[in-house]
């Protein structure tokens, strides 16, 4: 059973593309690929995922941690009197939060730079001029001044933030990927605790600078300062991982299960003789392969997800200073209250991100988070009782927060192309991030203090996205059981047909596993693969 491991056949892989093609060496290839199974061992294993999390993981969580102190601050800064000094109408602070998400919206088509332009360059580049937008907003005059601030703020992040998911499975296999970009998401409820405490802080402080002003540039500087970081601190591909060495690189993509360089001997130990040639090839867009993402069901119904938390999601971290301020706190007692429930939903998103990639299985988790996020709001439309809604505050940051990068792995999980990931993500974000629209004007002031029809058309929203999420799975288990039907059917006419193809070839393919052999036909042909498997 050999591959061609042609250029061609390196992108298609890469890119989890087509059928395997036999060649005239396919002995060759055998011993190459049968060189995949494990040839390292788990304390080199261990120590190449260490330096990878030291570098990726640790920088993506300063970065989105400061990414979120800069998007959600303005919920904080209403509270400590920027809608007075710039005489701002209710309306047009609405506004504020609508032109970052229009903003961010237009632009998702970005996510596809990671795959065309060095990333850390673009990510240095983000980084740059989202910290530049953030501290704008310090200096400016009027409602317009920040309108342009927060323009830009949107379309800086939007090159920055969705892309990462892909970033991440450039270095690791889909098992791991769950906990590091719930890592990376989860730095939203540690910026949103440290922004209510921020916030806290400067509205006691006594200075010359007005508080809200302080606010944003106390936070907007820190972003500034990342991005030499994320340019020294972040590598390209594995292949330019200059703090990794030739055997940890070569460990690195074998993680991956990815083919050979074209140049390289199929019989040597992978990466070995490896040259920046593969890293151009996983680098290029296959175009059809990005195509057929416009025509998968599952990028229509996680976007839709997406849209449905995001209408909840994005109206917490602005609005909850005002809630808990209107539930008799006062404003200065609001910054610090709104601070603790992100704490608990830190540790909630690490556990289950981390649950999640260890049993793979996401849907039924984002079911029972949506559940969770609905009984908060229904109790934040129904009752009264001061302690009770703030219960209720808990129940939707706890239940909101952890959905999204479980729901992104989700979605990454389910499409093996990486190419297929890449506008898989636009469509992704581009519908799910129009949930802010609508959810940053549900709460207009008028409403206050209760704010029924925000609550109540959020909880409506998030039960409406339990039975979407729950069908989703059932759908996903019926497909895989099916397979496992019919592979088991057919599994004792395969291995007879396989065992007489190489005995007539003269192969001897007893260091290939049938596990790896799966797996090599998942890497080609992705979804269409009789053994590729949906997480549930």
């Amino acid at each position: 059973m050999g591959y061609d491991i042609s250029d061609k056949a390196v992108t298609s892989a890469s890119d989890g593309a087509t059928s395997p093609t036999p060649t005239a060496d396919a002995a060759q290839n055998d011993a190459y690929l049968a060189k995949l199974s494990k040839w390292w061992t788990d304390d080199e294993e261990t120590t190449v995922r260490r330096k990878l999390d030291l570098r990726i993981v640790t920088t993506s969580f300063l970065l989105y941690f400061s990414a979120l102190l800069d998007r959600s601050n303005i919920g904080n800064a209403k509270t400590a009197g920027m809608e007075k000094s710039l005489r701002m109408s209710d309306a047009q602070f609405q506004w504020l939060l609508t032109i970052f998400y229009i903003a961010y919206i237009v632009f998702q088509f970005q996510v596809l730079m990671y795959k065309l332009v060095p990333p850390r360059i673009w990510m240095t580049f983000c980084v740059a001029v989202w910290g530049i937008s953030g501290i704008c907003q310090a200096a400016t005059t009027n409602w317009e001044g920040m309108m342009v601030a927060r323009f830009f703020l949107g379309v800086s992040e939007a090159g920055f933030g969705t892309g990462w998911a892909m970033y991440l499975s450039f270095f690791y296999p889909r098992t791991e990927i769950g906990l590091r970009f719930g890592v990376f998401v989860s730095a939203g409820a540690v910026s949103a605790a440290v922004a209510g405490s921020i916030a806290y802080g400067l509205a006691r402080a006594h200075t010359d600078v007005a508080s809200w002003r302080l606010l944003f540039l106390v936070e907007g500087v820190p972003t500034l300062l990342m991005a030499p970081a994320a340019y020294f601190a972040l590598p390209n591909s594995i292949q330019t991982a200059s703090f990794l060495s030739e055997r940890e690189k070569a460990i690195a993509e074998a993680r991956l299960f990815r083919p050979p360089p074209p140049e390289a001997d199929p019989t040597a130990i992978p990466g070995q003789s490896a040259t920046s040639r593969l890293t151009r090839a996983k680098q290029r867009i296959n175009w059809s392969e990005a195509a057929s993402a416009f025509t998968d069901p599952m990028s229509y119904i996680t976007a839709a997800l997406f849209f449905i938390i995001n209408v909840g999601y994005s109206s917490v971290p602005v609005y909850v200073p005002t809630l808990v301020s209107e539930m008799g706190f006062g404003s200065i007692r609001a910054q610090g209250l709104s601070a603790p429930p992100y704490v608990l939903a830190f540790i909630i998103s690490l556990s289950l991100c981390w649950l999640t990639d260890r049993y793979q299985i996401r849907g039924p988790i984002c079911t029972l988070l949506l559940v969770v996020g609905a009984i908060g709001y229904i109790m934040l439309a129904t009752l009264r009782s001061t302690a009770a809604r703030y219960v209720g505050i808990w129940l939707i940051v706890n239940g909101l927060f952890p959905f999204i990068p479980i729901l992104y792995m989700w979605l990454m999980d389910n499409q093996a192309s990486e190419s297929k990931k890449g506008l898989g993500l636009v469509i992704f974000a581009t519908i799910g991030q129009c949930g802010p629209l609508l959810g940053t004007h549900l709460f207009p002031a008028k409403e206050a203090p209760y704010y029924v029809k925000g609550t109540a058309v959020s909880a409506g929203l998030l039960l409406f996205g339990v039975l979407v999420s729950a069908g989703l799975s059932w759908r996903f288990w019926s497909i895989n059981r099916s397979r496992d039907r019919r592979v088991a059917l057919a599994e004792g006419d395969i291995g007879r047909r396989e065992s007489k193809a190489d005995e007539e070839k003269g192969v001897d393919s007893a260091g290939l596993s049938e596990t790896d052999r799966r797996k090599i036909d998942v890497l080609l042909r992705g979804e269409d693969s009789p053994y590729f498997r949906y997480t549930i």
